[in-house]
């Protein structure tokens, strides 16, 4: 079992990365796994940021049901499945150092990338229009294929599918269909992930996992009223820093066992 300490850091965590997904619809693996694996052992860290944002995605996903791009989650589904598979086997072989370098760097490059894009749509002032989405296309299979993989390896689906929906999905599809995605990813990922790593899933681990049911409902509930008055383009400046100095602080260990 997690010390006093530990326990209010993992539950503080769970707060803020349900927090940031009621307001964004995405960001919870983004936010929670870097930070859970400084509480967690690697393979723990991956699975309870899965099934933690499992816990919210599920009731957000549920209260956005009927706006869901189902054809979307379908296909990103099937198409990711080799990548998961893939990245599952793959970050067996993977220490914790490597796994926290590798979540830094996503994390650096993800916020770099939606920078830019959050520099350009401010430029072109473009309201997003939904159905010109080509699913059949290449750039649609890579998406997918790299969203597992990187889910397999590091427990964060998002960057590739968000950065595609993005820009074509008004906010609240986008958020339903993120979510949606999130809920049926994580759980295909967990699975596999505990039939894998077994030894991972302790009982005290579930207990501890079981606890933080109340910091996932505090976060949803909080983040509720912030959804619609939040100016959105501030907001997400405030999280991509937020997740730029996470990634850096990912990095900083690594790095000192890579030169010292």
């Amino acid at each position: 079992m997690l010390s006093w300490e530990l326990w209010l850091a993992m539950s503080g965590i769970t707060f803020f990365a349900t927090f940031i997904q009621v307001l964004t619809g995405f960001g919870f693996g983004l936010v929670a796994v870097p930070l859970l694996l400084f509480v967690l052992p690697s393979q723990q860290a991956l699975l309870a940021g899965m099934i933690l944002s499992m816990m919210g995605s599920s009731v957000q996903g549920f209260q956005m049901r009927r706006l869901v791009r189902r054809d979307l989650v379908l296909r990103l589904l099937l198409i990711g499945i080799p990548g998961l598979a893939l990245g599952v086997v793959l970050s067996g072989y993977m220490n914790e150092l490597y796994i926290k370098g590798m979540v830094g760097i996503i994390l650096i490059g993800y916020v770099a990338y939606q920078w830019v894009q959050l520099k350009s749509s401010a430029l072109e002032k473009k309201v997003p229009e939904e159905g010109d989405i080509n699913a059949s296309s290449k750039g649609f299979v890579m998406v997918a294929f790299s969203s597992g993989l990187l889910n397999g390896l590091a427990a964060i689906p998002g960057p590739p599918v968000v950065a595609l929906l993005i820009k074509h999905l008004t906010k609240d599809v986008f958020q339903a269909t993120t979510v949606t995605f999130f809920f049926f990813q994580y759980a295909m990922t967990s699975a596999l992930k505990i039939l894998v790593f077994r030894e991972s899933f302790t009982l005290p681990f579930g207990i501890t996992l079981v606890s933080m049911i109340l910091a996932v409902v505090l976060g949803y509930v909080a983040g509720q009223p912030f959804r619609k008055k939040i100016n959105e383009a501030q907001f997400k400046k405030l999280v991509y820093g937020l997740l730029f100095i996470i990634g850096v602080t990912s990095l900083t260990e690594p790095l000192k066992g890579l030169f010292f």
